[in-house]
């Protein structure tokens, strides 16, 4: 497997574009497949972010990947070691603590955001935003292994 840490990787001249709009996808993938009253709610906040500031989702992403992906190398390493061959599997299995992490690299950025109505849906989801970070976690190690493997 690649040498370079995750950032270093993912985040580099070259790939940085590439990976932001393969998280996105990612991302609204994620929200697309919500279920149920919770979904609904996750779905509408979704919609009205995206609709009230265009770029923001994308600006989110490119803020928050360098700490996400720093919180995600102890995982990262713990998996090279590991005899599992699938990241989204290894974080599966290790989903509370790495959804702990990821979540909390959030709760620093919303206290110090200036996106008032964002923070405030956030506020509003919080509660249930380990649980659905948790379940996102396959298609995130899916996401950095294939593009920690490619040439």
């Amino acid at each position: 497997m690649v040498a370079g840490s995750l950032r270093e990787e993912l985040l580099s001249q070259g790939n940085k574009d590439a990976f932001v709009a393969e998280a996105r996808a990612v991302l609204d993938a994620e929200v697309r497949a919500k279920r149920g009253p919770g979904g609904m709610v996750i779905k509408g906040a979704y919609r009205t972010v995206n609709a009230v500031h265009a770029t923001f989702v994308d600006g989110v992403l490119r803020a928050l990947l360098p700490d996400f992906l720093a919180d995600l190398q102890p995982h990262w390493d713990a998996f090279q070691a590991d005899s599992t061959e699938d990241f989204g599997q290894y974080l599966a299995q290790h989903g509370h603590s790495a959804a702990d992490s990821l979540l909390a690299v959030v709760d620093r950025r919303a206290a110090g955001s200036s996106y008032r109505s964002v923070v405030k849906l956030y506020g509003q989801l919080r509660g249930q935003a380990h649980k659905h970070v948790v379940q996102a976690l396959p298609a995130v190690g899916e996401l950095i292994q294939r593009n920690m493997l490619r040439p």
